[in-house]
């Protein structure tokens, strides 16, 4: 019996990826970096299916507060690789500068990234300089 299919937001180049976490610290939340790898296979949720080479990680700051919905943002570039993105870790720091790193969070989170035909890998040709 086939499982049901949950359908990912999906992002393509120049596209800004923005993902909320809520989170409490009784220090204040400061500096919140999460950690996404991209699959080797669609669905393949293991650690042999994550590409050990390809991360995209997105930035937010919870401005000190203890307890704070951090938006989480990275605009798509070109040296994306299309695909599905695991969370795979997340970094808090405090507004004292200490560090929690949450590793594998659960429930776990997923994005694409789509090539829409933005990506143009036909090589442009220089002609030389006009007059």
């Amino acid at each position: 019996m086939p499982r049901d299919r949950v359908e990912l937001e999906t992002y393509s180049i120049d596209d800004v990826i923005r993902v909320p976490i809520v989170l409490r610290d009784e220090d204040g939340v400061a500096h919140v970096r999460a950690v996404f790898r991209r699959l080797r296979y669609a669905g393949e949720l293991g650690p042999r299916g994550l590409d050990p080479n390809d991360t995209l990680e997105l930035r937010g700051n919870g401005n000190g507060q203890q307890q704070a919905t951090v938006e989480l943002t990275r605009k798509v570039a070109d040296e994306h690789e299309p695909g599905d993105y695991l969370c795979v870790s997340i970094q808090v720091y405090d507004a004292n500068g200490n560090v929690v790193i949450i590793k594998t969070p659960i429930p776990s989170r997923l994005f694409r990234v789509v090539d829409e035909g933005k990506r143009d890998d036909k090589k442009t040709e220089f002609l030389g300089w006009g007059d």
